[in-house]
């Protein structure tokens, strides 16, 4: 049973002109690049609505994916609001499932065993590789093993595809690039012989079934006639592959992003591939929203500050609001001290705890600012950084409204930025701003480095009404001491330095001079008879 769903004009009203064409244009195929708190989501609901509701598409015949459980949450939820209940709604990685086991399930094959856990397989793989006398692994080289293991699988390599790239990919690899090549394949060839795919093997199992068995292709275009993409600056190459396989020559696909947001490199994220979606389908037409609606102009006036060379600046749809704050500190824990007492003053009617958040690059640096905020009272609540999609394929409904009511505690968020992105909050602390924090000190490449200062974008644009920016020099702490302000805080000053100039009274001379220009204005409006006597 499909949803029957009415749409209003009314649902239009208060759209900006380019958030009712990305919801009424009747071209086939678009490309949304829609700026922090433009309204993205809610246009990529909307359009499901009217498309529902104009009998283009049955609600079950709808398929939108994203990339992260959080995401796939708040895109079910907001679709369950507006009436529609029959929708698939979820991860790239929970689409793929799905397929993959109604593939098994038609030719009576066991379930596949899907591994959350790659560290387990990379061990079992360097135990295999020892016993056979081909590789001794230490194990301080696991992690990075698994985690080029895990990038490589994201740009859909072959240990022979791996090799012929590394060189001019300038790879830091754990092993040089023909034994990595080599290390690559027998992993895939042990996940294989026992019976196991991790996350990345998933979207290749369900890659290979629409490629190369022409009825598991048919019967999903015709069980799926319009796909919705959001968060579309997050996909990975495999991902990709996977999405143009699904959607054909033809599509009907509605896909929106913001480049400036794409902060998920390490799995493969590249936001290039908004640029692959329009030379795939080249007759996509691409709209910009701009319009921020979020935060205050003099927030945004801050973000644009980490916005790339050449990227178009976000438009506020706010007045100017509090002057951002940026503070620095002796010690780590100067630091924590006056971040808790900054949330408490804003704590008051009409700014409950849950409207706070506390924003760090790693969870690390959040430890101390929970003992503070703990010390003073506050209620707080640790958001660990989400990065894996397995949550979402153990989703039950049972599971997704516990999550939801979770959601609602009235508890200041302490988050790292990645784990932050999506959400919004009336008073951000974006702490640690200093180098070697943000950007990190792993961040040693151009492209890291942009990375880091995208994510150093999210971070701000959290922020409705109020931002403090923090950072300490660490006098107190042998591993990182004397630690020096983050670059990207010197663009940041500057603007802010211009709002208080221009918000600051004006004093002598200046004061003098605006008041003989504006009597000068009036003595001129009453000559031309513009000022009543």
């Amino acid at each position: 049973m499909t949803d029957q769903l009415a749409f209003s004009d009314d649902l239009l009203v208060g759209l900006t002109p380019e958030q009712r064409e990305a919801v009424t244009s009747p071209a086939r195929r678009l490309l949304v690049r829609a700026t922090a708190g433009s309204g993205k989501t809610h246009v990529l609901t909307l359009r499901i609505q009217r498309q529902i509701a104009q009998n283009e598409v049955d609600a079950d015949q709808v398929l939108a994916m994203t990339f992260t459980r959080r995401a796939g949450d708040e895109l079910r939820r907001r679709l369950f609001r507006a009436g529609i209940r029959d929708i698939r709604a979820g991860t790239f990685h929970r689409a793929a499932l799905s397929l993959v086991n109604q593939y098994r399930e038609d030719h009576h094959l066991k379930p596949l065993v899907i591994e959350s856990n790659r560290r387990r397989l990379v061990s079992a793989l360097a135990a295999q590789l020892k016993n056979s006398g081909d590789l001794r692994l230490e194990d301080w080289q696991l992690p990075r093993l698994e985690q080029e293991i895990g990038w490589a699988l994201s740009q859909g390599f072959t240990g022979a595809q791996y090799a012929k790239n590394a060189k001019k990919l300038r790879r830091d690899a754990p092993l040089p690039a023909t034994q990595f090549a080599d290390v690559l394949d027998r992993y895939v060839g042990l996940c294989r012989s026992r019976g196991v795919l991790d996350f990345d093997l998933l979207l290749s199992e369900a890659i290979s079934l629409l490629r190369d068995e022409p009825n598991v292709l048919a019967s999903f275009r015709h069980r799926n006639k319009a796909i919705y993409v959001d968060e579309t600056q997050d996909m990975n190459p495999l991902q990709f592959m996977l999405l143009r396989h699904m959607a054909g020559d033809d599509p009907d696909l509605f896909c929106v992003g913001d480049p400036n947001q794409s902060i998920y490199g390490f799995n493969g994220a590249n936001p290039q591939l908004l640029g692959e979606i329009i030379r795939t389908w080249p007759d996509t037409v691409v709209l910009d929203l701009t319009r921020n609606h979020r935060s205050t102009a003099n927030i945004i006036a801050v973000a644009n500050t980490l916005l790339e060379q050449g990227a178009q600046g976000i438009i506020p749809a706010k007045d100017e609001g509090d002057v951002p704050m940026v503070r620095s500190y002796n010690t780590d824990e100067q630091e924590a001290e006056h971040v808790a007492t900054w949330l408490s003053a804003k704590h008051q009617p009409g700014s409950p705890w849950k409207s706070m958040a506390v924003l760090a690059r790693t969870n690390a640096q959040l430890e101390l600012v929970a003992s503070l905020l703990e010390a003073h009272d506050i209620p707080c609540e640790r958001r660990g950084a989400e990065h894996s999609p397995a949550s979402d394929l153990l989703t039950t409904p049972e599971t997704w409204n516990r999550r939801i009511d979770e959601d609602h505690k009235d508890a200041v968020a302490l988050s790292t930025i990645h784990r932050a992105k999506g959400l919004e909050f009336q008073h951000v602390a974006a702490i640690g701003w200093s180098e070697g924090q943000l950007p990190n000190y792993n961040a040693t490449t151009a492209a890291q480095l942009a990375e880091e200062q995208r994510l150093a974008y999210v971070a701000l644009s959290r922020a409705e009404d109020s931002l403090l920016i923090t950072w300490s020099r660490g006098r107190n702490d042998p591993r990182y001491p004397d630690r020096s302000p983050s670059r990207f805080l010197a663009p940041i000053e500057k603007v802010v330095g211009e709002i208080e100039q221009r918000n600051a009274p004006l004093t002598g001379e200046a004061r003098r001079a605006r008041l003989a220009a504006i009597r000068l204005e009036l003595e001129q409006a009453v000559d031309e008879g513009n000022v009543a006597h």
